[in-house]
């Protein structure tokens, strides 16, 4: 069996899971041996998920898991999984959301206790190794569990058949109309919740409103609502100043502790700064901050020194910790910073409001408090950048997730077309590895390793795929990208739409079988809202009507849920407004340079630059294939079922792309 337990552990060659072959833990990795074995010694499983990144999982395995006591009668009454959970996402939502059922806690590290069937007995987060204060700790909680599954069976089984029935429920088509004013329902419901002193919405912790921003930034486009400027520039500015932004070398981090985006969780995840850096060149292009500007370019930067893989690819996150010490490469102690200042300390304290907060352990966290310009300013940043990179930094996991790559190779080439940040070119390289490295022709897998592929795509992975290969066909006029594109959408439809929308993962895993189709933001877009919005921008470009239909049954079957939850979803609202409207496009058929330029760098929510150099188009849309017949070089633009007539002169292009029926698109 331990022969059998360590092939498990190794098979997904997960930095977070080989953690284990260091731990007095005898753990296994997520298999079916691993379940077969419980069955056969008769013991609960204990299920750890967690992440590379993340401090807490760290703390438990060198606390809780490193404990001989504890080490010891786990691996005496228990069969111990590691689960990584960007590795697994589909086993990490199952349990995620048992766990939130059964103890209303979720987040990592989850610990999860199953019986050999994979049914919950109980579960929490972080685990002392024993009890603290009222806290439950690691000890207690596994004779509790041993004692319930040796002595209380019947009424685990029936705890268990209600949690599936609740589960089963929750993902339950729950149809409805859909319609526009549902974004109403939600502005409303994001301005009930405004923090007005510092930007965000509700209290601590505060994670980056991915979608509620882009929300925001459409309907401020086309409705110019005040209200929805302020909320929007409020929030941009404060996360850019805040100290949830890496001021010295570029890079958000994964959410802010306290109400004031002040003192972060250091992880840096790469999905998170894919779409942040998407929303500040869109923030840019509308306001003309410098400031999202500077932003847009920081992320680039730390993609630049940390995150890219040569010849395509990005690397998935950056560690939280230094030695032990969360925060370590990113914190200052006073006298550090007064050192590494010098006759700068004035201006440093002045700037970053060193001496305004009383900072967790006497180290602070940069961030801007008072702004500074001109010469002085950016030798202090210079020479902090240099203390900077002589400390150790946190390790890389370098494995490149297929959805987490085209999200951050669409992020570059939108960033590098309307604010110019961004390497459009290694954004191009990467839809090709991924095209030739992660895709065999039907399927996506989910990530690359080793110079392997590993796992199965789930759903975000396929519609991440296909917005990164639209926007690179916008910048090539390369119909590879198109074409594959379309494959992708095919087995998305093929293999992912259910009753309910889309699923995340073709076939659950057997231990944690129940459908799950992810509509909720976390803070990022849903597996279903990118897939559908995906999926009708595809459609909109060639005029696979199949494909728009496909993303209406979806939003159909979710429309009611969205309306429960307002804006936890808004992801799913833009995927609705997308889907009752044709969404914006420009075509430029003949080689035209500038005409190309213009479609790329004019801003208009989700507008689709489709370039068409050759003399015929391949694909079912006949308002291109008449565009082919008219005068050439020229551009079209499309908006609201309609088409401009054709525009030969790219300033008048950019006003068109801006303004061409815009009173359509308004609620």
């Amino acid at each position: 069996m331990e022969e059998t337990r360590l092939s498990c552990l190794k098979a997904t060659k997960s930095p977070f899971v080989l953690e284990g072959l260091h731990s007095p833990v005898k753990w296994w990795g997520w298999c079916r041996e691993a379940f077969e074995a419980a069955r056969a010694l008769d013991r609960p499983v204990l299920v750890d998920v967690g992440a590379v990144w993340c401090h807490w999982c760290h703390v438990m395995d060198e606390t809780t898991y490193s404990d001989p006591e504890v080490a010891s009668f786990i691996n005496e009454h228990f069969i111990p999984i590691k689960v990584d959970r960007d590795e697994r996402p589909d086993v990490d939502r199952r349990l995620q959301e048992m766990a939130q059922l059964v103890s209303g806690q979720s987040g990592w590290p989850l610990t999860v206790f199953t019986t050999p069937g994979g049914e919950v007995i109980w579960a929490a987060t972080y685990l002392p190794p024993r009890d603290m204060g009222r806290a439950p700790g690691m000890l207690t909680a596994l004779k509790a569990v041993l004692e319930a599954y040796r002595e209380r069976r019947s009424d685990i089984a029936k705890f268990a058949e209600e949690l599936r029935s609740e589960v089963a429920a929750w993902h339950s088509p729950a149809p409805g109309e859909p319609e526009r004013g549902i974004q109403l329902e939600l502005l409303a419901a994001l301005a009930s919740g405004f923090d007005a002193e510092y930007g965000g919405f509700g209290g601590a912790p505060k994670f980056p409103p991915i979608t509620q921003l882009e929300l925001l930034l459409t309907r401020y486009f086309y409705d110019g609502v005040g209200l929805y400027r302020r909320m929007a520039e409020a929030t941009l500015d404060a996360m850019a100043l805040g100290g949830v932004y890496d001021h010295l070398l570029g890079g958000f981090f994964r959410y802010s502790t306290d109400r004031m985006w002040l003192i972060p969780h250091y992880e840096k995840l790469l999905i998170d700064n894919a779409e942040l850096l998407a929303i500040y060149a869109e923030a840019y292009a509308i306001f003309g901050k410098p400031l999202y500007l500077r932003t847009a370019r920081g992320i680039t930067a730390w993609f630049d020194e940390f995150m890219r893989r040569p010849g395509g690819g990005y690397h998935a996150s950056q560690d939280a910790d230094v030695e032990g010490e969360e925060g370590g490469y990113y914190r200052w102690a006073l006298d550090e910073l007064k050192e590494a200042a010098g006759d700068l300390w004035p201006l440093a304290v002045e700037h970053f409001g060193l001496l305004d907060v009383e900072w967790p352990e006497g180290k602070a966290t940069l961030r801007v408090a008072r702004p500074a310009e001109g010469p002085e300013a950016e030798e202090l940043y210079r020479r902090l950048v240099e203390a900077r990179r002589r400390r150790r930094p946190p390790r890389v996991d370098a494995t490149v997730y297929s959805g987490w790559s085209c999200a951050a190779a669409r992020g570059e080439l939108l960033s590098a077309r309307l604010a110019g940040a961004g390497n459009w070119r290694h954004a191009v390289d990467t839809v090709d590895f991924v095209m030739a490295h992660m895709w065999d022709g039907a399927r996506l897998a989910h990530g690359w390793r080793d110079g392997a592929a590993v796992g199965k795509a789930v759903v975000e992975d396929y519609g991440y795929c296909i917005l990164a290969a639209l926007e690179a066909y916008g910048r090539t006029g390369a119909l590879k990208y198109v074409d594959w594109g379309l494959g992708l959408a095919d087995a998305l439809v093929a293999g992912h739409l259910g009753d309910g929308g889309f699923k995340d993962v073709e076939e659950a895993d057997p231990v944690v079988a129940a459908p799950h189709y992810p509509f909720l933001d976390t803070p990022n877009f849903s597996g279903n809202s990118v897939a559908a919005i995906s999926l009708v921008l595809l459609s909109s470009a060639t005029g696979r009507r199949d494909l728009r239909e496909a993303a209406g049954r979806a939003l159909s079957a979710l429309f009611g849920k969205l309306r429960r939850v307002g804006p936890s979803a808004a992801g799913l609202a833009l995927a609705v407004d997308l889907y009752l409207m044709e969404p914006p496009r420009t075509v430029v058929v003949g080689d035209a340079p500038e005409l190309a330029e213009a479609a790329l760098s004019a801003y208009r929510p989700w507008h689709l630059a489709v370039p068409v150099s050759g003399g015929e188009w391949p694909y079912p849309e006949q308002s291109i294939k008449a565009m082919l017949r008219g005068p050439r070089p020229a551009a079209y633009v499309c908006a609201g079922l309609a088409c401009s007539m054709p525009l030969t002169e790219p300033e008048r292009l950019k006003k068109n792309i801006q303004e061409f029926r815009r009173e359509a698109y308004r609620l």
